[in-house]
């Protein structure tokens, strides 16, 4: 793995424009760099949903009733989403449209290749 590629991790635009370019192989060392990323990223979301909860319920700002009837909606708002997503992803994959395409649709809302501008790696 070549030195820049850990510095490219430190930026989400970095990482957005590397996952972004399907024509550059990512290696294992650039996934695990990656993984690592989002698993301490998620940790951090864990610990501040945590703590924030506690605070909450703890100040009696918030009780459980609530709570659970608020996370229940989050949850059906999620799921929405997530089925909204996949009925996009099936168009797509149905229209014969090609990924790098779709890919650059996804992260700049346009089919045109701009993997060539002076934002790539």
């Amino acid at each position: 793995m070549r030195v820049q590629a850990v510095w490219d991790m430190l930026s989400d635009q970095k990482i957005w424009n590397l996952l972004g370019d399907v024509q550059r192989p990512l290696d294992e060392d650039i996934i695990r760099l990656m993984f690592i990323e989002i698993f301490s990223r998620v940790k951090v979301l864990e610990e501040e949903n945590l703590a924030l909860r506690v605070l909450l319920m703890e100040q009696g700002l918030v009780d459980e009733e609530l709570y659970a009837i608020t996370r229940r909606a989050v949850r059906e708002f999620l799921k929405e989403k997530d089925d909204e997503r996949a009925r996009e992803s099936e168009f797509f994959a149905r229209s014969g449209i090609p990924f790098p395409e779709w890919v650059n649709f996804k992260l700049r809302g346009t089919f045109s290749d701009s993997s060539n501008s002076s934002e790539g790696l």
